[in-house]
């Protein structure tokens, strides 16, 4: 968790009291594997095999936990479960794909339904524009996960609206008690999070900051 003194800025546009950094994690193979394997026993009790043919990574934090995850499925649901990656735009240069490991791909047939993956979902924003690419590419798009949610009440309407059910494995709010409890940061850091994800419009107001309800990416 970033603990600096200044507001944390996300590439979504808004500020808030700082950034968990779950990407970094894949530098831990066993903590990593653990994790999503703790995701994937989620899904699979939660979401019917039928409602999964294939799995997209976000760019970038989901495509390792995204591709991680696709295997896991593979074996718990008893099929082939291909894995795709997805950037916020198309690609400028080569063959100037938006998805990777979509076209001309003989396992993953039109009105496939997709499971898209992040590592963290904060605002949302990446994650239902990626639901709404593959809706206007002809797939059905309904369900996404991640390893950590922020519980941002913004992306809880937003995922609503949308008809988007997210599947997470740790919610921030019980992150921050197990930090509290080992005081691992100073108060005013757990303090400052509660505010923001109580209102995190409001919070960004009070210190001067125009809000951006959605837009750009987490």
């Amino acid at each position: 968790i970033d603990v600096g003194e200044q507001p944390f800025l996300y590439s979504s546009g808004n500020y808030g009291p700082g950034y968990v950094m779950v990407k970094g994690i894949v530098g831990q193979k066993y903590v990593f594997k653990t994790l999503i394997q703790s995701l994937g026993f989620k899904i699979a009790r939660e979401i019917e095999k039928h409602s999964i043919d294939f799995v997209a990574g976000n760019v970038t934090g989901g495509v390792l936990p995204g591709w991680q995850l696709s295997e896991d499925l593979a074996n718990r649901y008893g099929k082939s479960i291909p894995f795709v990656y997805v950037r916020d735009t198309r690609k400028k240069g080569g063959l100037r794909e938006h998805v990777t490991g979509l076209d001309n791909n003989p396992e993953i047939l039109p009105g496939s339904k997709v499971l898209v993956v992040e590592e963290l979902v904060n605002f949302a924003t990446t994650t239902i524009n990626s639901v709404k690419l593959f809706r206007e590419l002809g797939y059905e798009a309904r369900e996404a996960a991640c390893i950590l949610f922020y519980g941002n009440p913004i992306a809880i309407d937003e995922l609503r609206k949308e008809q988007i059910n997210m599947t997470y494995l740790l919610i921030l709010d019980d992150l921050l008690k197990v930090a509290e409890e080992k005081s691992m940061f100073p108060n005013k850091l757990f303090d400052d999070y509660r505010n923001f994800l109580a209102d995190p419009l409001a919070w960004q107001k009070k210190r001067g900051f125009e809000p951006v309800a959605t837009g750009g990416t987490k």
